[in-house]
């Protein structure tokens, strides 16, 4: 038997059947599906919750893995490696290429894939919920935005088959903000609600695509290098006595580390009586010291270069999940000069960032990450030339102690 299975943080849905999870470890979850539902072969879903949907601009950039990988590591909201990500080509409208972005965190990669192994289920495909809510914007020239009331309450921002951004916590006038502002809308964009029963999530989950070049197939790798672990055998009676013997084997050599310790005690008061230290605190013996006045040094602190910073376009976005702090941030940027600085939201994140394009100096970035010390900022991460603003700060939610 074959079925769709959708993961979430804390429950798993396998077709009807929905299964509680402690969120770590998904052995004894794969095992009752197999054991009790009879499950062979099925594809996985990662709901929102633990999986990350994103599209980038590609521009110039010759698109393979590893430059995508290099492309896309300052957008995540936690650290990825090749194995934890997967990415397709799409052109839009006027030739522009995206790179759509699927990823989730390596921890709940290998605790799947230990599973998988363990269990002997076949799995031939691993996507995100949020890229097939997205196939539902295809032949669609403007973006629109997409909510869906299933398993989760999603809303996704789509174009012509595009994921820029799934969210589950935001409210309809933010989203709509970073809709106009992301895309430069001149209207709000359309919005489509769905019910989980205009939705046939095992249709398009079947009809999906698993086989094909790297660029033109979102399909998840399973870690293939993993360890399964068996339980361990209990030590048998006729063992025990050689595992006692190996574990007095390092008492026998206390000699030696002490024989060792008294020799290295020797060799330092040789070097200390040949040095002179002991003259110092014998009795009968004066010890002059010269002391030598150290030559004054005339310091001269340079004048700082002043920054014109009302020619930069700047864009705060709040991933914080509280609301107003990009509002803070923007006052902060304006009372240190900038004049032209634009504020939205972005999916929620705990470390923020700042991304510039190259040609933006370092005292201007300097000036920018001043104004966010209250919050944790991951290294700075780089623009493209055609990007509509010259820096962008995502704010997270962990703030410095």
């Amino acid at each position: 038997m074959k079925t769709v299975v959708y993961l979430t943080k804390n429950k798993v849905w396998a077709g009807e059947q929905s299964i509680d999870w402690d969120g770590v470890s998904l052995d004894e979850v794969f095992g009752k599906i197999k054991r009790e539902l009879k499950v062979n072969e099925m594809r996985i879903v990662l709901g929102n919750d633990v999986s990350f949907v994103t599209a980038v601009k590609a521009g110039d950039t010759f698109l393979s893995r590893e430059n995508v990988l290099k492309m896309i590591k300052s957008w995540m909201p936690f650290e990825i490696s090749n194995d934890c990500f997967d990415w397709k080509e799409i052109v839009l409208a006027h030739d522009e290429m995206w790179v759509q972005i699927i990823a989730l965190e390596k921890a709940l990669l290998m605790s799947l894939s230990s599973a998988i192994k363990k269990h002997g289920v076949k799995v031939d495909l691993i996507t995100a919920i949020g890229v097939l809510l997205g196939e539902k914007t295809k032949g669609r020239e403007a973006p629109v935005i997409l909510k869906w009331n299933g398993k989760e309450n999603l809303s996704v921002l789509g174009i012509d088959g595009l994921v820029d951004l799934v969210v589950s916590d935001i409210s309809d006038e933010d989203l709509m903000t970073y809709a106009t502002q992301k895309w430069g809308l001149a209207v709000n964009p359309e919005e489509i609600t769905m019910k989980e029963g205009e939705f046939n999530l095992p249709e398009i989950v079947f009809s999906e695509k698993t086989k094909g070049e790297d660029k033109m197939i979102l399909n998840l790798p399973i870690l293939k290098d993993l360890v399964v672990s068996e339980k361990k055998e209990e030590t048998k009676p006729e063992e025990k006595g050689e595992v006692e013997d190996k574990e007095e084997r390092p008492r026998s050599k206390l000699w030696i580390y002490l024989l060792f310790l008294l020799l290295s005690l020797i060799g330092g008061i040789v070097v200390m009586y040949k040095q002179g230290i002991f003259n110092s605190v014998l009795p009968g013996k004066k010890v002059q010291t010269a002391i030598i006045s150290p030559t004054p040094t005339l310091e001269i602190t340079p004048e700082p270069t002043a920054v014109d910073l009302s020619s930069y376009k700047l864009q705060v976005l709040n991933g914080s999940g509280v609301t107003g702090e990009a509002a803070k941030i923007k006052e902060l940027l304006m009372v240190r000069g900038f004049l032209n600085v634009d504020i939205g939201n972005a999916e929620a994140t705990t470390e923020g960032i700042i991304r510039a394009k190259v040609d933006v100096s370092q005292p201007v970035i300097d000036v920018v990450s001043e104004s966010t010390t209250d919050y944790k900022m991951g290294m700075v991460g780089s623009l493209t030339s055609d990007e509509k603003y010259d820096l962008i700060i995502v704010v997270g939610s962990a703030k410095k102690l």
